[in-house]
Order: structure tokens, then C-alpha cells, then sequence
């Protein structure tokens, strides 16, 4: 049994997840014990996202900020060390995620070469350093150098959590994006990928329409108060990402203020309650289209398990219920599973498998051409122990 810390900053930039975890039979089993969730300061807030929605930024603020990333990380981690009881000493290793400042799948190329590439910043060597506990970081890279889109991972602990040998299942996780994992009863075929936007339109859209007093709408409720227009919806979903073939992955960077301009352009004359309606029902109808349009109907899920900060928006959550009245729609809490913490704890599983020398990634699921095993290892001064495992 091994005590591990998984670490997760989102698109969202709700701020840090932190989960601790115990992990068995060399992976095959995975239990949370606690997590805790630290916000980011305001000042930090915004920062990262002229980082992450800016093309052009000041390199120094970057780095820096990269810098100061692996310190609140670490402090998340002593934070969770404190509330949980847990020592040092005990816990294996740390594994971070990182928060995503671009994330670029597509295979452009350049002298021959391509330049697929995804960059997540919070410095897992401070983190080592300040905790004295060796770090996993970097985890999308290996799989891009491979050919893959490095997104999604969370597959690999959704078929540990959630595979069912008697029927269809459907883990969605709603970040700033959406993405979801079908996995199958009879031969156990996974097919996961990146739906579109998650929470990143919506909070966009509540921003810019109420100048900034705002940066999400809680719990859909300003959604719910307006009418979805289904001619500008038509059109939205008629975006190439929406109707491209899996394996395939997004981010902010396509799904970002000139695709929120497009959508308002289109309706320019209804009100801002049909508007966010409008904007936020996106999120529920590309992901029933993606079920659609791209899981055989001998493989489509009856039940779809939800997890991530969408989870408590009542509005993804009735509208999904509405586009797939043949699924049963719930929360991961269902199974034991904290929706806030799940891709927490799926990182803290990938850091345990580059520990043992696992492959982590899907070549089926990210496009890759082999699986991978991801992350870079930051030591300490006992770092021994990461190469001297005792089972």
C-alpha cells in the first residue's frame, strides 16, 4: 500500500486540488482518503489568465510565475498534509498536473518536424524541494512527442473506477473543458476524447456580459432564467472541432473569446438571459452530439457519470438529461467517487505507474503511437527510494 498526493489545477482555474490517496496491487486499486481545495488569490487569478488567453506575454512574468505556482502547490500540499493527518514521511510521491497554459494537439509541422505541444507551468522541482517528497510532473508531453494529442488521461483511472463487464458506462468530466470515456461491457473497448467546451464558454460569457462583476454563473442559475435559441445552437455545432473524428483534444485556446464573439454575433438582438442560455446550453449539446455522432450504438453508454465543477451546474446537468433521455445521468458521487477530486487522484494513479515504470497513456484514446510512460521526475534527497521500490 502507498500514500500518494495527486495535484490539479483546471482550465477553470478554480484553484489547487489536492488528493491524497492509497494505492494497491501495483495500481489495480485506488482509494481517497481526503483532498482539499485551495483558491487562487485574486492577483494570481488573473495573471494566469492573460497567460493562458493572451497569444503574447511578458516572458518574465511567465517564469515567474511558473516559479510561484510550485510554491502554492506546495503549500496545498502541506495544507493537505495538516488536514489529513498524513506525514511526510509516508507519502510516496507527488504528483502534479500543472496548470495549462497552452495546450496545442494539432500536428503542425515545421523543417518536417511536428510541433504538436502542451505546456503546463507550477514547477515540480520547487515542489520536491519545498516538501522533501519526490514529484511527478509534466504528464501531456511524452504522449505528444509520441504523436498522440497528450489529452485526455483521466481514461486510464475511469476503466479502474467505473468499468462495468455488463454494461455501457459513460464518465464525463466537466473542467473549463469537456471530455468523456465510454467504456464498453463486452470487449472492454475504451474510446474517450475531448468533447468541446466545459465551464470555459459560460464563464466567458458571464464575464463579458456583466463587465467583469462576475465570473460564473452559479449553478446555472442566470441560464435557467432564458430561452435557448436552437437556430444559433445549429449553428455553433456545426464547428469543425464538433464534427472532427476522435482521438482529439482542446482547450481554451480554440474554445476562447473569438469563438464567444462568433456565438454573439449570431445573436445579436435577444437578450443577455437567451444569450447565456444560449452560450451555456453548447456545453450539454456537444456532448450528447459526441455520444452521437461517434459511439456505435451497440456501445452506447446507459448511464453517464459526471465529475468536475460542471457537475453542480443544474443547467448542464437537467440539459444533458433533456438530449439524453435514454442515459440515467449522475454524479460520480454515486460510486464513492468526490467529483471535485477525480482527476486529482487520476494524476496521483499516473505518478504511482512512472514510479513503477507503467505506461499511463491510451495510444487508442490520444492518437499516440505507443503507450507511454509520462511525466518528468523531480528527486530529492532521498530520492533512492523512487528507484528502490520494496513490495
Amino acid at each position: 500500500m502507498s500514500k500518494c498526493i495527486g495535484l490539479m489545477s483546471g482550465t477553470s482555474l478554480d484553484g489547487i486540488d489536492a488528493a491524497l490517496v492509497e494505492i494497491e496491487k501495483n495500481g489495480e486499486q485506488i482509494r481517497f482518503i481526503g483532498g482539499i481545495t485551495v483558491p487562487f488569490p485574486d492577483v494570481v487569478k488573473n495573471e494566469l489568465i492573460k497567460l493562458a488567453y493572451r497569444n503574447t506575454v511578458d516572458k518574465e512574468v511567465l517564469v515567474r510565475m511558473d516559479c510561484l505556482l510550485g510554491h502554492l502547490f506546495s503549500d496545498a500540499v502541506e495544507a493537505l498534509l495538516k488536514t489529513s493527518g498524513a506525514e511526510k514521511q509516508d507519502i510516496l510521491l507527488i504528483a502534479s498536473h500543472g496548470q495549462t497554459i497552452g495546450h496545442y494537439p494539432a500536428q503542425k509541422k515545421q523543417l518536417g518536424h511536428s510541433t504538436a505541444f502542451s505546456f503546463q507551468i507550477g514547477d515540480g522541482d520547487v515542489i520536491a524541494a519545498r516538501t522533501g517528497i519526490p514529484v511527478v510532473s509534466d504528464f501531456r508531453r511524452r504522449d505528444m512527442a509520441a504523436g498522440g494529442t497528450g489529452a485526455p488521461l483521466i481514461p486510464l483511472l475511469d476503466s479502474l473506477l467505473f468499468q462495468n463487464g455488463s454494461r455501457n458506462v459513460c464518465c464525463l468530466n466537466i473542467g473549463g473543458i469537456a471530455n468523456i470515456t465510454v467504456l464498453t461491457a463486452g470487449n472492454g473497448r475504451i474510446v474517450a476524447f475531448d468533447t468541446g467546451p466545459g465551464n470555459c464558454l459560460s464563464d466567458l460569457a458571464v464575464s463579458r456580459l456583466v463587465d467583469g462583476r462576475m465570473c460564473f454563473d452559479k449553478g446555472g442559475e442566470m441560464a435557467f432564467r432564458g430561452k435557448v435559441h436552437d437556430d444559433i445552437l445549429e449553428r455553433v455545432l456545426d464547428d469543425p472541432y464538433f464534427l472532427k473524428l476522435p482521438p482529439k483534444s482542446t482547450g481554451r485556446e480554440y474554445f476562447n473569446e473569438d469563438f464567444l464573439d462568433f456565438i454573439l454575433g449570431l445573436g445579436r438582438d435577444i437578450s443577455f438571459e437567451d444569450m447565456l442560455a444560449t452560450v451555456s446550453c453548447v456545453t450539454p449539446a456537444s456532448i450528447a452530439a459526441a455520444l452521437r455522432n461517434f459511439v456505435p450504438e451497440d456501445e452506447f453508454p446507459e448511464e453517464l457519470i459526471v465529475s468536475g465543477g460542471g457537475v453542480r451546474n443544474r443547467f448542464f446537468m437537467e440539459k444533458l438529461e433533456d438530449f439524453l433521455p435514454e442515459m440515467v445521468v449522475v454524479s460520480s458521487e454515486k460510486y464513492g467517487v468526490d467529483p471535485d477530486f477525480k482527476e486529482a487522484m487520476g494524476f496521483a494513479l499516473m505518478g504511482f505507474r512512472t514510479f513503477s515504470g507503467l505506461p499511463s497513456s491510451i495510444p487508442s484514446v490520444t492518437g499516440a503511437d505507443s503507450e507511454q510512460i509520462l511525466g518528468k521526475v523531480s528527486l530529492t534527497g532521498n530520492g533512492s527510494r523512487f528507484f528502490n521500490r520494496t513490495t
